[in-house]
């Protein structure tokens, strides 16, 4: 059988040098994948913002202009950044409802919204502000082309901008009343 030696392997562990050098190694490599994570969430994040902004921007658009097509008739400001817009009698919601003002407002950078409505006895009130599209950094609502003597054709521009990414919306509608069949 044998002799009872233990045997005794030369293998060193590591040495508190080659640990700290690991630990050193393994930490910068930590800091760098965090890095790229920050980097690449921060992206996300921006993408997903400018896309909020210029999607609400477009539906503001497509609202303001559907309601210009719609409407009764149209007041342009002579500052061309608010128009007023009376609905037709058959397209009003509420019947107190009067008219609809989109307004731009460079200082908070956003288009608002306001409904006005008259009662029957003859008191008035409106809505509140609704906000409708923000981080517009330029908003013109005409100059309206006057035919008959009122504002009838409507160009609209709402530029976003977020950060270095901007975009242009533009268009131009008519009001388009309905004919007696």
């Amino acid at each position: 059988m044998g002799t009872g030696r233990l045997t005794r392997h030369d293998g060193r562990g590591l040495s508190i040098a080659e640990v700290l050098i690991s630990l050193s190694i393994t930490s910068m490599l930590l800091v760098g994948v965090a890095g790229a994570y920050n980097a690449s969430a921060n992206a996300v994040d921006g993408n997903d913002r400018f896309f909020r902004a210029t999607q609400a921007a477009r539906v503001t658009m497509t609202q303001l202009l559907g309601e210009i097509r719609k409407a009764e008739s149209v007041v342009v400001a002579p500052t061309n950044d608010s128009i007023i817009i009376t609905r037709r009698a058959d397209l009003k919601v509420n019947t107190e409802e009067q008219s609809r003002e989109f307004k731009y407002n460079a200082a908070s950078k956003k288009i608002t919204l306001k409904i006005y409505y008259k009662k029957a006895d003859g008191t008035t009130y409106q809505s509140p502000d609704y906000s409708l599209a923000s981080n517009v950094v330029e908003a013109k609502f005409g100059p309206a082309e006057q035919v008959g003597g009122v504002d009838a054709r409507v160009p609209v521009t709402v530029v976003i901008q977020l950060g270095s990414n901007n975009v242009r919306l533009s268009d131009t509608t008519s009001v388009r009343k309905l004919t007696a069949g």
